[in-house]
């Protein structure tokens, strides 16, 4: 019993963690832990880090892969042994043959000698197949019998889970039609106030006329007094009349001014609440209403109140609210090759990089003033400064900096990095490269600063200078925005966003992200939860794979491939 309880527990520890299984060609990590070689091949899918199964502690591997790391020889050596020991337990230990039968009653194997001798005389015996075949026949009848309780407890929870959930989306259902209904409501009354908002301001105007006018009044009144003593006493009753006038009118028109602030009620139902906040219309002025969705304003929707005047015999007025984020489409190019990435200068100019790896500088007429063909195929590139480009050069792992001089792209060195790199962006004069699932900072000397490993393969990648976020693209399947620590802020997932192509993000918190087979551009808030769809197929898109902002976030370009793989540049005029 011992020994058998030795085997077991040996089994255990010959066998590889992932696969469960023996070890197959062991290696072991430098925390010390050993895993299959194909099984670390699995695990690492192709990147050169990957966290211990066991541990959880980050592996980096070097150039070679998996075979830079060190094989356990014994450790094969001894699942080798124990592999034969397991072989040589099928052979009867008192006569040193092959085992043939089992004895039911001493419930061990036996030899063909092991029949004929007195120790099992009277025993029930059977050979090794049809006693195994029993054996297993009992217990299969055992577990089915518990398998069947398992699955009638597990219909039964299913069937109390289902109900459960039915219940629930019929309670959020009806909850949230009743905030629809009062939100309904209450967007009608704010519009009756808007109206009248827009009235007093119109009434205003009236009123800055009417000063006006009374102000040119004193004036002549003014120069009346002036006269000489005769003239000013023959008139000076005339004079009182018109001053006791115009006074009046002045009072008048005073008593009728009424301030336009005017301070809504708070909404509220059940846990939910909308603070509506005061606001002012003047006039002449661009007036503008905050929506709070928390008392503390830390979450708010900022709408500009437009006032249309209608000609009409009565002159009345209406108003509207409009969340303003427009596109006015201001220039198409379609290079040739294709262009796979672009950027924005400070300056004005736009830089493209096409297949051929050659960027292409245009100014701010988009008129081509200079091309640039690179050695090495080309990936990505992004401005690190107002005259200066990053390009990456992804199996050579180096970035090409070039300069922006009188018109022109000149080379102007490479920064040789200790990782391949393909997608980058840029902050504080330090490049940021995305590889795998690995975001790593270096210096302009190419030393590396930090790695931050994120949830999955990235994409693209954007760094937010103003608000200094990082935005990234996982798979292709979702947005994920993140602080410089790599620290989740939130995970944007959308059912009409298909194959994320490009991210990016405004100077307002707003990201955006296109979709190359939804057709379509996602307007994403600083909450993660979407906007709305500023860009889709009914406004002639097809199928974006980049987008990108200049630096004062006036300008968007977008770069977008139709069915026959042509590509094609647009630069989108931004209006909020």
């Amino acid at each position: 019993d011992c020994f058998n309880m030795a085997s077991l527990v040996l089994d255990q520890y010959l066998r590889c963690p992932v696969c469960m299984d023996f070890f197959a060609d062991p290696h072991r990590l430098p925390c010390s832990h050993c895993f299959c070689k194909r099984c670390l091949e699995g695990v690492r899918q192709h990147c050169l880090s990957f966290n211990c199964p066991e541990c959880r502690q980050l592996v980096v591997l070097d150039y070679r892969g998996v075979d830079g790391l060190e094989k356990d020889r014994r450790l094969a050596a001894m699942v080798d042994e124990f592999a034969h020991q397991q072989q040589q337990s099928r052979v009867c230990k008192e006569h040193k043959r092959t085992v043939e039968g089992f004895c039911e009653t001493c419930a061990v194997l036996m030899c063909g000698r092991c029949f004929f001798s007195d120790q099992h005389s009277g025993h029930t015996m059977g050979d090794v197949d049809v006693v195994a075949k029993k054996k297993r026949d009992e217990i299969s009848s055992e577990l089915a019998l518990v398998k069947g309780k398992v699955d009638s407890i597990l219909s039964d929870s299913e069937v109390t889970v289902q109900s459960q959930l039915c219940a629930l989306q019929e309670q959020i259902t009806t909850e949230f039609e009743q905030i629809r209904e009062l939100l309904r409501h209450k967007e009608e009354a704010l519009r009756l106030e808007a109206i009248k908002l827009a009235e007093k301001a119109c009434h205003g105007h009236d009123k800055i006329a009417k000063a006006q006018e009374l102000k040119m009044k004193i004036t002549d009144l003014e120069e009346s007094i002036t006269t000489d003593g005769v003239s000013f006493l023959q008139n000076m009753a005339e004079l009182k009349e018109r001053v006791r006038i115009e006074k009046k009118l002045v009072s008048s028109l005073d008593s009728e001014y009424t301030d336009t602030r005017i301070c809504l009620p708070t909404l509220k139902h059940g846990d939910t609440e909308l603070f509506l906040m005061s606001f002012r219309l003047a006039p002449a002025s661009d007036p503008r209403l905050r929506i709070r969705k928390s008392s503390d304003g830390s979450e708010d929707l900022t709408f500009r109140l437009s006032t249309q005047h209608l000609e009409s015999s009565n002159c009345k007025h209406s108003a509207k609210l409009s969340f303003h984020t427009n596109l006015v489409l201001e220039k198409q190019m379609s290079p040739s090759p294709a262009v796979h990435a672009a950027s924005f200068l400070s300056s004005g100019y736009l830089v493209l990089l096409d297949l051929n790896s050659t960027l292409l500088l245009f100014n701010e007429d988009y008129t081509l003033l200079h091309e640039l063909r690179l050695e090495d195929k080309a990936f990505d590139v992004t401005a690190l400064s107002d005259h200066m480009l990053a390009v990456t050069i992804g199996a050579a792992k180096r970035v090409e900096l070039i300069d922006v001089k009188d018109e022109t792209l000149q080379s102007n060195g490479k920064i040789e990095l200790d990782t391949e790199c393909f997608h980058v962006s840029c902050i504080d004069d330090k490049i940021v490269t995305g590889n795998g699932s690995l975001v790593s900072f270096f210096n302009v000397k190419g030393a590396r600063l930090k790695t931050i490993i994120m949830s999955g393969m990235i994409q693209s990648l954007y760094i937010s200078k103003s608000h200094r976020k990082m935005y990234l693209n996982i798979r292709s399947e979702y947005v994920l925005c993140a602080d410089m620590r790599g620290n989740r802020e939130y995970k944007y997932k959308h059912d009409d966003l298909q194959e994320i192509g490009g991210v990016t993000a405004d100077n307002r918190s707003l990201a955006y992200a296109c979709g190359s087979k939804s057709n379509n551009v996602h307007q994403i808030g600083p909450d993660g939860r979407l906007v709305r769809i500023i860009l889709s197929k009914e406004n002639g898109l097809t199928k974006p794979i980049s987008v990108g902002f200049d630096s004062t976030c006036s300008k968007m370009f977008l770069i977008e491939k139709d069915d026959t793989l042509k590509e094609a540049v647009k630069v989108y005029n931004v209006n909020y």
